[in-house]
């Protein structure tokens, strides 16, 4: 069954387009598995959402690649969408890897370094959140072979906002080193844990990386903070219909919307009145 007729986005063309005004999405996903979780996305659905991209033009990439061509040093897609996945989860094996291998689709992969083919049960996790097991490492020097990016999530995936700066500093630093170590390529990108940052974590981060993410909820312009890029979470396009409004003004003016809210949760979330859904 076809898709309905949507209004047209705008060209995202951002490698040539003056001065990079025109936005790029960088989208987030965590796990892919059946458990409903807000850090889940239904297997079927995910294949479901790239099949749909691919079919509207997208191109998957990495957010270095993205980076690399707002620096004018590599071309990018038509319309370019950067794919994110957090924390490592190793059912990206099964799920994402053969889909997106088969749809041509680059990625990052933000890795707690400090937790590599152990489980996300780190301090501060929602009691919701189902106990997973991240990849190893050699699974992750398999998928860094096959083109995926690899980039940092910190050590032990700790709220960076209430953790002492020369413990953040060795967060946001050694895992950085530790995944060098191990994988043998550099790591030039970043992701904030539960999306929480003071001036003093994005300012390691701008010195150690080259570009960094949060869950601040929009889509990427080349003007903005690189060590501050903005995504768009998969959990707000679980519905198909929601993902069929994915860049189109309809889906940016719900977006819009869900990005209020979003705000000031975490708001409250960064002065403890509100616990973090992650």
């Amino acid at each position: 069954m076809g898709e309905p007729a949507l209004s047209t986005p705008e060209p995202l063309n951002s490698a040539t387009s003056p001065g990079g005004r025109h936005a790029v999405p960088i989208m987030t996903y965590h796990s892919l598995d059946g458990s409903g979780s807000v850090l889940s996305t239904v297997p079927s659905a995910f294949r479901e959402q790239m099949s749909s991209l691919a079919r509207r033009g997208f191109v998957g990439i990495g957010l270095g690649r993205l980076l690399e061509g707002w620096a004018g040093r590599a071309t990018l897609p038509e319309r370019p969408v950067v794919l994110t996945f957090d924390d490592g989860y190793r059912n990206f094996l099964e799920h994402a890897w053969p889909t997106l291998e088969e749809l041509r689709f680059g990625a990052t992969i933000f890795v707690v370094a400090g937790l590599c083919g152990k489980t996300n049960d780190w301090p501060n996790q929602a009691p919701d959140i189902p106990r997973l097991p991240l990849l190893g490492w050699d699974e992750l020097a398999s998928l860094s072979g096959a083109g995926f990016e690899i980039g940092s999530h910190t050590l032990s995936h700790p709220r960076l906002t209430r953790t002492p700066l020369p413990d953040a500093r060795r967060e946001i630093v050694d895992s950085k080193k530790e995944l060098e170590d191990r994988l043998g390529k550099p790591v030039e990108t970043f992701a904030y844990p539960f999306g929480l940052t003071d001036a003093a974590s994005v300012e390691i981060a701008r010195a150690h990386y080259r570009g960094a993410c949060s869950t601040a909820m929009g889509v990427a312009r080349r003007d903005d903070d690189l060590h501050l890029l903005p995504r768009i979470d998969a959990y707000y396009l679980r519905g198909r219909l929601a993902f069929r409004l994915f860049e189109t003004i309809p889906g940016r003016a719900y977006l819009g919307f869900r990005a209020i809210g979003r705000s000031t949760r975490a708001v409250l979330t960064r002065y403890g009145i509100l616990p973090s859904p992650y």
